[in-house]
């Protein structure tokens, strides 16, 4: 009966049945799947520290997990640093690691939260994953596999030969002159090359085993500092670490130089060539863990919390992050701001933004700088937090993340994102 229509008649008739049988058009149904608001502006990264261990245990439960991403999503978080490797245990299933906490219900927390934030959940927004890994500090687990696989010599030892387990939880052991180290318990030793091997395979098998994961984020990835901080070994005062026999040794063979241990006649050319020399151990780690992911998955992202004054994380801590960022081997330098002081923040966002507008180096691999804010010093008066949010984007930054979910989580009036709900 058609036959004799013209192809225009024809193309009429169709439309006008299909719209009398509300039969709906691709787009149609395309636009039915589409998230009922804009997804958040990925270009300026709203990032969220959750540990593992916190007061939370965020990843301890799928309950949990599920309400972190329903939270998350509402308020425009575009990056989650989930806490995957702490003390020598670990939340996805690893040979490497104490995995028992990955087996505590039936799907392994990572996979879960990868499950619930990756694109196609229908209506919802993709929000990137980085596993975050505790590089060197082990807390107090001396029980941890690495060290009883590697021995004791992978534990950090000061320059009067002590061992960090041979220290008290309680605070700095008599022999170290008032000084005590910046953060309480185990550190691995940079020095040793198995040890840095370890947690080069440990980030790789982490690339390699969960495609969906966005990047890989390091944390403690330097050497514990003595509190007060010093400037490197150049003061009789300070306490520093290093000192183990195996790393001095792989020094002065290297150097031709004696490393200063307690009561050593050295030189002030022999100092700075040690504290080059640890400073060198730290790079080499980074530079490895880079190295294998992009080997695995070239758009993988190799981010690490950093201290925030680049002149004492260089100097004290032997974290060398700017010559990271700037020659090419960390995609992103977390800066950890954390203060209620907001002059104090301007000054550690212009710091750390001046390799930004530095010339030379590879700028092309330039990496990104996000500032870390110390959500937990503003529970009570987060309008603070905001404005130091905005003045970190307003000097440059490429995002904020937030430390962290765990004191966030039952406080409403933490989640009023300047960027979700147009705050000046």
């Amino acid at each position: 009966m058609l036959m004799g229509l013209s192809q225009t008649r024809m193309a009429w008739l169709l439309l006008i049945a299909l719209l009398m049988c509300g039969c709906s058009f691709p787009e149609d149904h395309l636009k039915e799947e589409a998230p009922d608001r804009p997804c958040a502006d990925t270009a300026f990264e709203v990032g969220l520290w959750v540990q593992a261990e916190g007061t939370n245990r965020t990843l301890d439960s799928p309950e949990k997990i599920r309400a972190l991403v329903k939270r998350a999503r509402a308020a425009g978080v575009t990056d989650i640093y989930a806490q995957v490797y702490r003390s020598g245990r670990s939340w996805f299933r690893t040979s490497l690691a104490d995995d028992a906490p990955a087996r505590r219900f039936g799907q392994e927390p990572l996979t879960l939260l990868l499950d619930l934030t990756s694109q196609g959940q229908g209506n919802e927004c993709p929000i990137r994953i980085h596993g975050w890994i505790n590089v060197y500090a082990l807390a107090n687990n001396k029980d941890a596999p690495v060290i009883q696989e590697l021995g004791e010599e992978a534990v950090l030892r000061d320059q009067y030969g002590y061992s960090l387990l041979d220290y008290p939880t309680s605070g700095a052991p008599e022999w170290t002159k008032g000084f005590g180290p910046d953060t309480r318990g185990i550190f691995l030793d940079p020095g040793n090359p198995d040890v840095r091997q370890r947690i080069i395979d440990l980030a790789a098998q982490l690339v390699s085993d969960y495609p969906r994961l966005a990047g890989v984020h390091l944390d403690y990835i330097r050497y514990p500092y003595g509190v007060f901080l010093s400037p490197g070994s150049r003061l009789s005062s300070r306490l520093n670490f290093g000192y183990n026999e195996g790393s001095v040794s792989r020094f002065e063979q290297a150097s031709g130089r004696t490393a200063p241990r307690a009561e050593a006649q050295v030189t002030d050319t022999d100092v700075a060539a040690w504290d080059d020399w640890r400073r060198a151990q730290v790079t080499a780690a980074v530079r490895g863990v880079y190295e294998a992911g992009k080997r695995i998955r070239e758009d993988v992202v190799v981010s690490a919390a950093v201290l925030a004054w680049d002149k004492r994380a260089y100097g004290s801590t032997f974290q060398d992050w700017r010559t990271w960022s700037e020659e090419g081997f960390l995609d992103k330098a977390v800066v950890m701001n954390y203060t209620e002081d907001e002059r104090l923040a301007a000054q550690v966002n212009r710091s750390a933004l001046a390799s930004k507008r530095l010339k030379g180096g590879n700028e092309a691999h330039r990496g990104e700088v996000v500032i870390g804010l110390g959500a937990y010093k503003f529970t009570d008066q987060p309008a603070g937090l905001w404005r130091q949010w905005n003045a970190a984007k307003e000097a440059g930054a490429d995002g904020v993340a937030l430390f962290s979910y765990d004191q966030m989580v039952d406080n409403d009036a933490m989640w009023t994102f300047p960027e979700s709900h147009g705050q000046d």
